[in-house]
């Protein structure tokens, strides 16, 4: 019985210790109502985008903010997102993007 313990608890350990280094992402796939895609990649508090990488300001309610630089009022940050909706806006321009 203590081997068998001893045997779980070590294994518990090592799997501890094995999803610490992981970093969780989720890569999108943008369009805008002119076809324009945009690919875009979440990464821990960061939005990156294939010319710029954004920074999350914060959240209100399901939309998620991410600026250059976060302003005083997060809402007022240039990119919110609607994860569960797919809604993304950059600087006044919709897309609609779905999770790969």
């Amino acid at each position: 019985m203590r081997t068998l313990l001893k045997s779980l608890i070590l294994l518990l350990g090592n799997t501890m210790l094995s999803a610490c280094g992981r970093v969780d992402y989720t890569t999108w796939k943008c369009q805008d109502v002119d076809g324009q895609k945009l690919s875009i990649i979440l990464k821990q508090a960061q939005m990156i985008l294939p010319n710029t990488t954004y920074t999350h300001c914060g959240a209100l309610g399901e939309v998620t903010y991410f600026a250059n630089q976060c302003p005083a009022l997060t809402q007022d940050a240039e990119v919110q997102f609607i994860p569960s909706q797919g809604k993304l806006t950059i600087a006044d321009k919709a897309y609609q993007c779905t999770a790969l």
